[in-house]
């Protein structure tokens, strides 16, 4: 109503309150009444009394006697988790779980959330959890995820997710004793539990498993079916890729003319049934690609590689240029590109890398296809792979050069020698330059320091801006980039340093 219109009356009051509230200027009512509120309100918050919780105390965790990461490595660690360097973190788990070194105390509610919403970190978190993780997580039921050290108590009554987990790690010591484990229970499962399981399988699969997984080809749940489907698509021998293998057969045509193979189909008619089964989408085909495209595509991709040998003795290589010769040439470099990558097959991933910028991801997204096709190849001939292009090839190292665009898919830990023959490279573009602002190669040294080997680090940092024009180096537009790039892989090196009594090389080698 406003102090105008009624004048400002407290109830008179002997206690502390009333002291205080006495010896307010009553001469200026506005600033006695807003006074007199912030008085009640702070006496009324200073009175409340505690919530009192009955709950009994937790059991205090055991000392853990694994050995904890030293305080650089923590910081390390605390500076990863910030976002500072967070696309890291994998690394960071994996070697120190290598080394047998747990994560600092401080680090664990941080690592736990991540785990909760990254599964693909769940394996690695664990690793690097301990004791007092594990103790910490049975606090929490938003990281139920985490395994408890009683197995076959987590197996009945755990989350899916920590079941789960724990059949992954099942699978990583006993393929079949952890499927035999899930035979028992799977028909009393729900379907996103035998989902969930089935995703496992991806550790340790073998022929072994074929029986099971051609089995869930008619489970109720479409994608347990397309999930067993992939599963069975890895396993050449499995009878789901003999009777792709027979599609091909029975609608392949192959000519010799003028002393070079060429390709033909004539699609088997659809059989719903049958096809649906092996899971071949018998529906709308993707946006510029035809039915009986789309029909061969599926059927290719999950073909044995090995098939193409047997009918006609050429090498991966002479088979795709007969595909270049047809009309099914994106078709097929598609099918085989997937083929590829689910059996694992080096031969038809070198000869198919080649031909990346053509892949259409029908199938699999083309970065990870290409990423995966990369992961294919060991380690050694991954390194002469990119190497001979490096090393041959005469054209400035920008992001036009050929081999360019594979390493920016090389996501896995590059040798010394491709390290030192990328630097090299882009070393010599720096230093004759032609385009100065080549903002894709700029943003590339970035992903390159991510996986470049940090062994190289310490003499890099002395000797890669002393062969670079100042010109360049007082170029904020490279400057910075250059920075960033020494600084990444300078963090790297001193990371796995701390993490480890062993030198860096050794600790990647593990």
């Amino acid at each position: 109503m406003g102090t105008e219109r009624k004048s400002l009356t407290l109830t008179p009051s002997t206690d502390e309150l009333g002291n205080l509230l006495s010896q307010l200027n009553y001469a200026d009512p506005e600033g006695a009444l807003l006074s007199a509120v912030a008085a009640i309100c702070l006496y009324q918050k200073a009175g409340q009394l505690p919530i009192i919780d009955n709950q009994p105390l937790p059991e205090a965790c055991q000392p853990d006697d694994q050995l904890s990461c030293n305080t650089s490595a923590a910081q390390h660690l605390w500076l990863i988790l910030s976002e500072e360097r967070n696309k890291l973190l994998a690394e960071w788990l994996a070697a120190a779980a290598a080394t047998g070194k747990r994560a600092p105390e401080h680090c664990l509610p941080e690592l736990l959330d991540l785990g909760r919403t990254s599964r693909q970190l769940r394996t690695l978190i664990l690793s690097v959890l301990s004791q007092r993780g594990r103790w910490l997580a049975a606090q929490n039921p938003d990281w139920d995820y985490v395994v408890g050290e009683d197995i076959e108590e987590t197996w009945v009554t755990g989350s899916l997710g920590a079941r789960q987990l724990l059949l992954q790690h099942l699978r990583h010591q006993d393929p079949n004793a952890a499927r035999e484990r899930l035979v028992e229970v799977w028909e009393q499962e729900k379907s996103d539990e035998r989902l969930a399981f089935l995703e496992t399988f991806q550790t340790g699969l073998s022929m072994d498993d074929e029986p099971f997984l051609e089995a869930a080809l008619d489970d109720r749940r479409q994608e347990v079916r397309r999930q067993a489907v992939q599963l069975l698509s890895q396993l050449p021998e499995s009878r789901l890729c003999q009777r792709m293998a027979d599609r091909v057969r029975l609608s392949l045509i192959l000519k010799q003319k003028r002393h070079r193979l060429h390709i033909d189909f004539t699609p088997e008619a659809a059989n719903d049934q049958s096809m649906s089964r092996d899971g071949i989408d018998l529906k709308q085909p993707p946006r510029l690609l035809g039915a009986k495209a789309w029909q061969i595509l599926q059927i290719v991709a999950a073909t044995p590689l090995q098939f193409w040998s047997e009918i006609q003795a050429e090498p991966a290589a002479e088979w795709i240029q007969a595909a270049k010769r047809s009309e099914w040439d994106r078709t097929l470099v598609d099918g085989w590109a997937v083929a590829a990558l689910r059996q694992q097959n080096p031969d038809w991933a070198e000869a198919l890398l080649p031909l990346h910028d053509t892949f259409h991801g029908y199938l699999v997204a083309p970065d990870k296809l290409i990423r995966g096709l990369i992961g294919v190849l060991p380690p050694e001939r991954r390194e002469a792979f990119f190497l001979k292009p490096l090393q041959s090839n005469s054209k400035p190292f920008d992001s036009k050069h050929p081999a360019f665009s594979l390493l920016c898919h090389c996501c896995y830990l590059w040798s010394p020698a491709l390290t030192r023959a990328a630097i090299k490279s882009i070393q010599r573009y720096l230093t004759n330059i032609e385009n100065p602002y080549d903002w894709v190669l700029r943003s590339a040294l970035t992903t390159f320091a991510y996986f470049m080997n940090p062994s190289v680090a310490p003499e890099l940092s002395a000797s890669f801006s002393a062969r670079i024009p100042e010109s360049i180096q007082r170029s904020y537009f490279w400057a910075e980039a250059i920075d960033e790039f020494l600084a990444l892989l300078n963090f790297r090196h001193e990371m796995l340093q701390e993490l480890s009594e062993l030198g860096t090389t050794e600790l990647l080698n593990i």
